[in-house]
């Protein structure tokens, strides 16, 4: 059945509705202004307005129906509804009164006569004073803030912040920044997270429940329960959706999936930089941030074994102390690199060196074995590479898809099923405290706690029948020529960026590197301004 179309009063309308109501109580909507509404019964009529604040639906008193005109009634509704929609909440009952009178006074001066002088109406004028406490807006910035500052001082890692903060700022539940923290509770955010699951988004979802706890805590702690006006367990109830089969959703992928990555990465269609860092990653299966945070001096020959090199991987998941003057290598994950991997490394750090360049005013080595290209901040230092810029590339590769961390998984399959390496050996090269590789039976839990022993002998086999898998596999991998993978490279980041008109995108990106030049912004620019001073 199709849907009623609203009554759109008039004058004469209203004032027959009023003049032959009867029965109980019953609102008429105005189909000429959304919200405005008619209540009548038998003894009385009064315009209303709804309207939807921190989730909740309000209905707002105007007046009576017998003493305010329709186009009153209309124009005052507009403006309440702008004053909710500011996020000011229900309006004084002055304030509408004020606002009404400014109307009619418009109204008279409009058909010429006496309309009296200027009726000032402020802004807003909430019905209720609103708390003295933080928005969820505020509340989220003075957590990243806080967690910033605990990252400096070694007690969280950078990687927690980043994540924790883009969970609580994520588009769902930046639908909250204006509520004010004392009057969210767990249904609210419940309804976000049942939002998410119907949108397939569960790993989401799940993440917003865990983190959105850990966030009210902090709010709720004496230190700052005052300002957010958080009250203690409001979020103890918040259930988070279950995932599903978790192996279901993770791919192993095979060893001509890795190869052709280890393809595309060695071609030369990426930067030198990019494409070492995902040979590293794919050669040694480690983690992202060990890759991109690997200094030049964590690299060295294994004097044991002619060929052969070792990284020192100072980034460690698992902690085991750090560097003293009697051990500088203490704390880290050692990992043998067979020989051509280790030429490959070799060969990587005699084209980045200031050694290679016939310039004479060459810059130094950075100690970072993939440095950044820019600084994060103006007037920074360039740090290492992001993780992430990992993560783009290898997603823009055709044909692709596998992730790096899949990497790890493909690996421990090709190690165990094919090559007959222990799982206690593969289990140390990935240095898994409990390892979510459902191949990997880490059982050199003990082994690993209660030895300083890096155990190079027996890292060794897995990764040699690892490389000298991968390099045989390379071998069988075709690709098209350099302009064709560059431009399939591109089209593949333009579209998982969601951009639809490449030429727009294009002259979009050139207008903004025109004003950066323009306003002195760009990297150039900033590092000569810095020589300078």
């Amino acid at each position: 059945m199709a849907a009623k179309a609203a009554l759109v009063f008039d004058a004469s309308i209203v004032a027959t509705l009023i003049r032959e109501a009867t029965g109980p109580a019953r609102d008429v909507a105005d189909g000429g202004c959304p919200g405005l509404t008619l209540r009548l019964s038998p003894t009385a009529a009064s315009w209303h307005v709804r309207a939807r604040y921190e989730g909740k639906q309000h209905r707002v008193l105007l007046g009576d129906a017998k003493t305010w005109s329709l186009s009153q009634a209309r124009a005052v509704a507009v403006e309440v509804r702008r004053h909710i929609d500011a996020g000011k909440g229900e309006p004084a009952r002055e304030w509408i009164e004020l606002k009404r009178a400014a109307v009619a006074r418009e109204a008279k001066r409009r058909r010429g006569q006496a309309a009296g002088e200027e009726i000032a109406v402020p802004d807003f004028m909430p019905r209720t004073a609103p708390p003295a406490t933080w928005t969820y807006g505020e509340a989220r910035t003075a957590w990243k803030d806080w967690m910033r500052r605990e990252a400096e001082a070694g007690s969280l890692r950078s990687a927690t912040v980043r994540n924790y903060a883009g969970v609580v700022g994520g588009p769902a539940m930046r639908t909250l920044d204006r509520r004010f923290v004392s009057r969210i509770e767990a249904p609210d955010v419940a309804a976000i997270v049942e939002a998410l699951v119907s949108e397939d988004k569960r790993s989401t979802a799940k993440d917003v429940v865990r983190v959105t706890r850990r966030f009210w805590e902090w709010m709720a702690e004496p230190g700052q329960i005052r300002r957010s006006g958080a009250k203690a367990g409001a979020m103890l109830g918040l259930k988070a959706p279950r995932l599903g089969s978790v192996k279901a959703r993770r791919h192993f992928p095979l060893l001509p999936e890795v190869a052709h990555m280890l393809a595309v990465a060695q071609h030369g269609v990426l930067s030198d930089s990019v494409g070492m860092a995902i040979e590293l990653l794919i050669y040694t299966a480690q983690r992202r941030l060990s890759v991109v945070k690997a200094r030049v001096d964590e690299f060295e020959p294994w004097a044991s074994r002619e060929g052969w090199g070792l990284w020192w991987q100072g980034h460690r998941k698992i902690s085991r102390g750090s560097p003293t003057a009697e051990d500088p290598r203490r704390g880290s994950h050692a990992l043998p690199l067979p020989p051509h991997v280790w030429w490959r490394i070799q060969a990587y750090l005699r084209r980045t060196t200031s050694d290679a360049s016939p310039r004479s005013d060459a810059s130094p080595r950075s100690e970072w074995l993939f440095p950044g290209m820019r600084p994060r901040r103006a007037g920074g230092t360039v740090e290492h590479m992001s993780e992430d810029t990992l993560t783009h590339a290898v997603a823009a590769m055709p044909g692709r898809r596998a992730s790096p961390h899949d990497v790890r998984r493909a690996f421990a399959t090709v190690s165990q099923k094919d090559h007959s390496i222990p799982a206690a050996q593969v289990g140390m090269v990935l240095d898994h405290a409990n390892s979510d590789l459902l191949q990997v039976v880490d059982g050199n839990g003990v082994t690993r706690r209660y030895t300083g022993d890096q155990m190079l002998e027996l890292k060794a086999p897995a990764l040699l029948a690892w490389s000298d898998a991968l390099v045989v596999a390379r071998r069988a991998v075709e690709l098209p020529d350099s302009e064709t993978l560059k431009a399939m490279l591109v089209a593949e980041n333009l579209r998982q960026r969601g951009v639809k008109d490449p030429e727009a995108e294009k002259a979009r990106r050139a207008a903004a590197s025109e004003k950066a030049w323009a306003e002195g912004r760009t990297s150039r620019q900033r590092a000569r301004q810095t020589a300078v001073t």
